[in-house]
């Protein structure tokens, strides 16, 4: 064990910053040299009293260096490969987002959603109410066809739709902003 000892402290005198020079050279990364080289150091004296008497420890010691120096660059790129292909994907990404968004169409984002919530609200509605609702949105009735059809006066025709507006305007407010809600009710209107 003692010889062992000795090589090892010789060899790390004379080549541990020749090694890390060479090191430093392949992985452009001072630390990492430094690592490399202590790690080849431990692999050899894990090795050493297996080895031959006639083993060129210096040989056997660069050639550790150098194995643990590609296996580092591999992993390197490996990592950056990685890296790479991450970023790539979020760009993608990114990039369908933006055409996602391009693409939309802001007065069909909540239109589906819209619709359900008034049909709900009109459903809600007491009978006449609904009737005079949907003969004037749906059925483009005026209000004197309407008063007419259902045998009740204009006035009447009109509150019953300020009514059916109001219950719609409550199904609406948790769901839009105040400024979609009007744009919507304003062609509801016309």
């Amino acid at each position: 064990m003692a010889r062992e000892s000795d090589i090892l402290v010789r060899l790390y005198k004379d080549y541990r910053e020749p090694l890390v020079t060479v090191a430093r050279l392949f992985v452009r990364d001072r630390m990492a040299a430094e690592d490399l080289v202590a790690d080849s150091f431990v692999r050899l004296y894990h090795v050493l009293p297996t080895l031959p008497e006639d083993t060129k420890y210096e040989a056997y010691l660069t050639a550790i260096v150098k194995n643990q120096c590609l296996n580092y660059l591999k992993s390197v790129k490996i990592h950056k490969n990685a890296e790479d292909e991450m970023q790539e994907h979020h760009q993608r990404l990114v990039a369908e987002g933006i055409r996602g968004l391009n693409a939309l169409v802001p007065e069909q984002l909540f239109a589906s959603e819209v619709q359900r919530l008034v049909m709900e609200a009109i459903d809600k509605m007491e009978p006449v109410t609904r009737r005079v609702f949907l003969e004037s949105r749906y059925s483009g009735k005026t209000y004197k066809e309407i008063s007419a059809a259902l045998g009740i006066p204009p006035r009447r025709v009109h509150t019953e739709i300020e009514k059916a507006l109001r219950l719609i305007r409550v199904a609406l407010t948790d769901y839009l902003p105040a400024a979609l809600l009007i744009l919507y009710l304003e062609n509801l209107l016309k």
